[in-house]
């Protein structure tokens, strides 16, 4: 899926399959979930429930969403920190809310940080992360053909040049049948359908700038929606020799190995790359 050809209109109704359709990419149960499109670009999706963790008021052009992060205080790390940053660095940020009974998500268009700040939460004694969300105008302008003006000049256009990385797609699909679309980390084998087994690829060393990763076999894994935003979190760390998993807070699986095939030629410097750079526990 490549943002550029995504078809998503404000007020539209969208079931899990639906989702994990439109985007090509499954749901990992987050409220801030990183993701990235063909392309390599970074986008996040954000979801807002009328039935919890914090009932956020959605309501309005401009409104607060509490951040990520259900015991302790929450850090400025994962969704957090991604979702501040893009303050000053915006990126896609498409958002979805689901009413109190309703079993479908409704998208209610892009948004935008405005600002954020970390404080007490009302009736716990800790401190969570409230960001002022701004809603993007996603309408589109209509012209009355008898309205308008015979004689207004076409405006003026302008060419631009596109740079994009390439991903060999081929490749990552190969891979994943080698795997029968089973991850890596925790051995579960999704389905997009009865027969159809799904998964999704991750580069240890991201394909776009500043990581400029290859997009070569050793560079990849296959992994479940879950498992993959756990590496886009940080939340995962490999043992470039052993293979032996840490993980921030799955304890099942800290200490277990990584799945790799003997055809699999995982290459140990995009895990030690991963653990140094991205790894954040």
């Amino acid at each position: 899926m490549e943002l550029a050809a995504l078809s998503l209109e404000p007020g539209e109704r969208l079931s899990g399959s639906e989702l994990t359709s439109r985007f090509d990419r499954g749901m990992t149960g987050r409220g801030i979930e990183i993701c990235y499109d063909d392309d390599d670009q970074r986008y996040l999706r954000l979801f807002s429930s009328d039935t919890g963790p914090y009932g956020d008021d959605v309501t309005g052009g401009e409104f607060t969403y509490i951040g990520e992060g259900r015991t302790g205080d929450q850090t400025l790390t994962g969704g957090n920190k991604f979702l501040a940053r893009a303050k000053r660095h915006p990126l896609p940020i498409f958002f979805f809310h689901r009413e109190s009974g309703e079993a479908d998500w409704e998208y209610q268009g892009q948004v935008e940080v405005v600002d954020y700040a970390c404080g007490p939460f009302e009736g716990d004694d800790r401190d969570v992360y409230r960001f002022v969300l701004r809603r993007r105008h996603e309408t589109r302008d209509r012209v009355d053909d008898e309205e308008a003006a015979a004689d207004l000049a076409p405006a003026e256009r302008t060419e631009t040049t596109r740079s994009r990385i390439i991903r060999n797609t081929a490749l990552a699909t190969e891979l994943k049948a080698r795997y029968s679309h089973t991850c890596q980390v925790c051995g579960e084998r999704r389905r997009r359908g009865v027969h159809d087994g799904y998964a999704e690829a991750h580069h240890l060393r991201p394909l776009g700038r500043p990581h400029d990763g290859p997009d070569v076999e050793a560079n990849l894994l296959v992994l479940c929606p879950d498992h993959h935003a756990d590496f886009d979190y940080g939340m995962i760390a490999v043992d470039p020799e052993t293979h032996a998993i840490s993980h921030a807070y799955e304890r099942e699986l800290d200490g277990a190995s990584l799945s790799v095939r003997e055809d699999h030629d995982l290459g140990s410097a995009f895990l030690d790359y991963h653990n140094r750079t991205i790894a954040s526990f």
